[in-house]
């Protein structure tokens, strides 16, 4: 192993336990494992607290303007001093020949790619969502508008060295860009048994998931007899009929899992107006408990993606982005997989 070290930058960290993450610190603790010197970078903002355990790696929290969630002037306020913080750093602490990864929470992350290069370091793009198509759940700007957008997004993926998708139907599809699909991050244990006719969505319902077709899945599953339970937050969550049970998300571990468990069957929800904006990364970990996983809104590519992604084997996922990285880190050419445009991994 080479003396350069492995960043890896993203918005929320421990203790909070926003998805992207969570991803980004069991990324970095498979790195460290293999010898590798790992740095976990931060801001102090919170997505959603819980009381999971700390990740092995240390963890540097910058500090930035703190804005409030779905407050639009304030999320890209907090966004754009984020990407400052992350820039300052990158300025001072990244060596030549080092690795950073940065993911796409926030999407102003996007533009980190000159700061890197500047650096002598080699940078990876980690998109988790793809934002051009992802604002139209709050605004749905006009078609003259959007492709500009478009565009521009297009021009920046396609500067970075390597952009790794977490899911096929992610709008971009560049001759640097490579999926490696996400994986559950959730250790289940042995399975419970399952409480019949009994249905669980968890996670946030927000502006990426279209309301009606849910419900129409929902209501579906009450006609045969499901109790349904949605365990979240977001706005959706203030539009859920009162038969179906609401709550906040679960914050405690073992509650959770047991929770995964305890569900006959999981339900996931997508746009079907933007396909290519997401992928639910909830799907992960109510894939490996083998119950049911129903979903609502998935049309195009994203309904294609699913389908892949059933078949996947989630358990070579991070193994594959860890080798990736160590080959990085020894300024070899890694070849992760085959498929999109060569370079489909799983």
């Amino acid at each position: 192993m080479t003396g350069a070290t492995v960043h890896v930058l993203s918005q929320y960290l421990w203790p909070d336990d926003a998805p992207t993450g969570i991803y980004a610190e069991q990324l970095a603790d498979s790195i460290a494992a293999t010898g590798a010197a790992v740095r976990l970078v931060g801001g102090q903002g919170s997505y959603r607290r819980g009381r999971r355990v700390a990740p092995r790696s240390s963890i540097v929290h910058l500090k930035h303007y703190l804005g409030r969630r779905y407050r639009l002037v304030s999320t890209a306020r907090e966004y754009e001093s984020v990407r400052e913080a992350f820039a300052s750093y990158i300025r001072s602490q990244v060596a030549t020949d080092d690795v950073v990864i940065i993911t796409s929470a926030p999407p102003t992350t996007l533009f980190l790619h000159r700061a890197i290069r500047a650096r002598g370091a080699f940078g990876v793009y980690w998109l988790q969502d793809y934002y051009p198509q992802l604002i139209r759940g709050v605004w749905d700007a006009p078609e003259w508008l959007r492709r500009p957008l478009n565009r521009f997004w297009t021009r920046e993926l396609r500067a970075w060295p390597r952009v790794v998708k977490a899911a096929g139907n992610l709008g971009y599809a560049g001759s640097n860009s490579l999926v490696i699909r996400n994986w559950n991050t959730l250790e289940l244990g042995m399975p419970a048994p399952a409480r019949p006719r009994t249905a669980l969505y968890s996670g946030n319902l927000g502006w990426g998931h279209d309301l009606t077709p849910f419900l129409d899945l929902c209501q579906t599953l009450r006609d045969k007899g499901y109790e349904v339970t949605v365990r979240g937050d977001g706005p959706g969550m203030t539009r859920l009929p009162g038969w179906i049970r609401a709550a906040p998300p679960v914050v405690d571990p073992e509650e959770l899992v047991r929770s995964y468990w305890e569900a006959e069957v999981h339900l996931v929800a997508g746009h079907p107006r933007f396909p290519d904006a997401v992928f639910p990364s909830k799907f992960w970990n109510a894939r490996a408990t083998g119950r049911p996983v129903l979903a609502s809104g998935f049309t195009g590519v994203m309904a294609e993606e699913l389908e892949a992604a059933r078949t996947s084997d989630f358990r070579t996922h991070l193994p594959q982005w860890t080798r990736m990285v160590v080959s990085l880190l020894r300024n070899s050419d890694p070849d992760p997989g085959r498929g999109e445009n060569g370079r489909d991994a799983h």
